[in-house]
């Protein structure tokens, strides 16, 4: 156990001596005392199209963008193109925004994708138990 110290028992007793600020307390002071300045920089950087400058004084600034919430459109029956086409109707008259449209559409493709494998899971089933007897 060479080099190691006793269990309980502080291998710097002193500590750093009261006064001396450790090295991010050092950081943190200087940032803070430039904040105004690194601020103007960042901001004329942004408008110099510097992207990174103006996405970090974006995501710092500016509160996050809120999913939109819509009421999906009630279907009126029929089939997966009935409500493809109901919900195409519904974007273009202007009562269901593109994006929530495109997001419905995606999940009636994910649903139809999910009920054919279905159908074709119970059909071949049958032809196995028909192919078994």
């Amino acid at each position: 156990m060479s080099g190691r110290f006793t269990p309980g028992q502080s291998g710097n007793p002193a500590g750093r001596p009261k006064g001396i600020p450790n090295p991010q307390a050092r950081l943190r002071k200087s940032i803070e005392d430039h904040v105004p300045a690194i601020i103007t920089r960042l901001v004329e950087a942004a408008l110099d199209g510097d992207t990174a400058a103006a996405s970090l004084l974006f995501s710092r600034c500016l509160p996050q963008v809120k999913p939109e919430t819509f009421v999906p459109p009630v279907f009126d029956g029929g089939g997966m193109a009935d409500r493809a086409e109901q919900i195409a109707t519904e974007a273009m008259a202007g009562n269901l925004s593109p994006t929530a449209a495109a997001e419905l559409i995606s999940i009636l493709g994910v649903q139809a994708k999910i009920i054919e494998i279905s159908e074709l899971t119970e059909r071949l089933a049958a032809l196995e138990e028909r192919l078994g007897q």
